[in-house]
């Protein structure tokens, strides 16, 4: 149970820090690399671990 809350609050946050970084900073264009853009692959990437927790919390509770 604790592993699944764990990949759930990572994934609450990642995906937070995803869509502030494609929301507040999607005009700044730095030389290496564009905010937005990462921004939004950090907010498809804590989605996927979001519902990894919900899946990994659902299949702790079928085992019990």
């Amino acid at each position: 149970m604790a592993k699944a809350r764990g990949s759930m609050v990572a994934g609450l946050v990642t995906a937070l820090v995803g869509a502030g970084l494609k929301v507040f900073a999607d005009d700044v264009h730095p030389p290496v690399f564009e905010p937005g853009k990462l921004g939004m692959v950090l907010l498809i990437l804590g989605i996927a671990e979001l519902l990894y927790g919900f899946y990994r919390l659902a299949q702790g509770d079928r085992k019990a």
